[in-house]
């Protein structure tokens, strides 16, 4: 008995990872199509019904993902932090210097097969709790960034500039892209990174 027992107490727990796993891939497609329409339109544009539309469920459906609108938001957001938080992670590994590692960061952001972030441009939707938790996980990953560009100064890398200022135009020049791009365009997403990565190339590196 306690064989047969055991081979179900299995199938049960194998049943449920894969359960788990589905409801994930479902709630990520859920924040990919909200952080398309929170970019193209708004917080103000995002409609629950029309992300529901998008996915082919029901309205009433999509509440066993979410909550509601701010809930989708916050989601959205906390899932963008995700992405930068992995982007400096395969920085980290990737680059030998400072300004190598801001390369690869924008390259994680920037290809064919990169996932949609929601623009952080919407906090005031959030309540209070929940902006100060964004707002302050944001801040802390900035530092990630003004550190590779201490790094790179001191590697000789990067010319001496003012690493919060620098960093101010790299994260808001990159954050802003998905208003713009789009991926059916003239440009690829390798054309566009590649063009990311040398205007910042060029003009970080120290002269002469």
């Amino acid at each position: 008995m306690s064989m047969i027992s055991n081979g179900w107490a299995a199938a049960e727990a194998e049943r449920a990872q894969s359960r788990l796993r589905q409801r994930e891939l479902k709630l990520r497609a859920l924040v990919s199509v909200a952080s398309v329409m929170l970019n193209k339109h708004g917080y103000e544009g995002l409609s629950l019904a029309d992300v529901a539309s998008v996915l082919n469920i029901t309205k009433q459906a999509l509440y066993h993902y979410t909550s509601s609108k701010e809930d989708l938001l916050l989601k959205c957001y906390e899932r963008a932090l995700d992405l930068a938080e992995a982007a400096y992670d395969h920085a980290d590994g990737a680059g030998t210097n400072g300004l190598e590692k801001i390369e690869h960061f924008v390259k994680f952001h920037i290809n064919p097969n990169a996932e949609t972030y929601a623009i952080l441009d919407n906090l005031g939707a959030l309540t209070d709790e929940h902006r100060k938790a964004i707002s302050g996980r944001a801040k802390q990953l900035e530092q990630r960034m003004r550190g590779y560009i201490r790094e790179g100064m001191a590697d000789g890398s990067i010319a001496p500039v003012d690493p919060k200022f620098t960093e101010f135009w790299i994260l808001g020049s990159l954050s802003w892209m998905p208003k713009w791009f789009d991926p059916q365009g003239d440009l690829s997403a390798d054309e566009v990174a590649q063009s990311f990565i040398t205007l910042i190339s060029d003009g970080l590196r120290p002269r002469g």
